[in-house]
């Protein structure tokens, strides 16, 4: 017998959706990330324990003590709590700060002034050197005929006038030294008035003396080098009190 050839029934195939699932706003669509999405600061704690920042909410202190200015220097630091453009409690940007001494008598307003006390100072100290150096060479060079000629006024009983003693000049060549040099370093260390006129005062006497008993006229430059520290010590003194009464800080204030 033979068989009818059955066909194959047709199934209805039902129309399925794929089963998609919503789109993660964390991922891009390119796969790549995207910074306008919420970024996931914690991590995946691949880098160990990562500092979780709290993002969800800000907190605003409304605190009456975030707006208590006590203790807080609005010259040291600024709004974000770094340093700000301020020296010693002064901004220069609106209220300049007062020179002190020290740093006008540094400044370059004051070149002119600063630079003669300086070279008048060193001039000073270096001929007090000199002089002593100068007298006792002259001294040890001429001590053997200054004896021969003093026991020769003994033996003519003219040694009470006419004995000429050494070691007094070394002694007042020593003491005039030293008392220049502290007067030189009045001048260069406290810009001193009154180490430069009391300088040029002795120089004065010591040169007429000189010339009176010695007929020699010697310590020029010691004069020179305390005229001009005399003038510019006044300068610099003057300068800084017309800085203190009328100074360019003080007109912006």
């Amino acid at each position: 017998m033979q068989l009818k050839p059955q066909e194959p029934t047709e199934t209805k195939e039902e129309n399925v959706q794929p089963n998609i699932t919503p789109q993660d706003n964390g991922v891009s669509n390119n796969g790549y990330f995207n910074p306008e999405q919420e970024f996931d600061f914690e991590g995946d704690g691949i880098f160990g324990n990562t500092p979780s920042m709290n993002t969800s909410s800000t907190s605003t202190n409304t605190d009456n003590s975030y707006y208590d200015n006590s203790g807080y220097d609005s010259y040291s630091t600024n709004n974000y709590g770094g340093p700000s453009n301020t020296v010693d409690g002064y901004n220069p940007d609106t209220h300049p700060r007062k020179l002190s001494k020290k740093e006008f008598y540094e400044s370059p307003r004051n070149r002119k002034n600063r630079d003669r006390i300086i070279i008048s100072s060193i001039v000073i100290i270096v001929c007090a050197i000199g002089d002593w150096i100068k007298t006792n060479f002259m001294v040890q060079m001429f001590k053997p005929k200054i004896d021969k000629l003093n026991e020769l006024t003994d033996s003519l009983g003219m040694g009470s006038e006419f004995t000429i003693d050494v070691d007094a000049i070394m002694r007042a060549q020593i003491i005039t030294s030293v008392f220049l040099i502290a007067l030189g370093v009045g001048i260069f260390v406290l810009k001193s008035r009154a180490c430069a006129l009391t300088g040029l005062i002795f120089t004065i006497v010591n040169i007429l003396y000189m010339v009176v008993t010695a007929h020699k006229f010697s310590g020029y430059y010691s004069l020179i080098a305390f005229g001009y520290a005399t003038v510019a010590t006044f300068a610099a003194y003057s300068a800084w009190q017309e800085y203190e009464q009328n100074g360019d800080w003080k007109k912006e204030w």
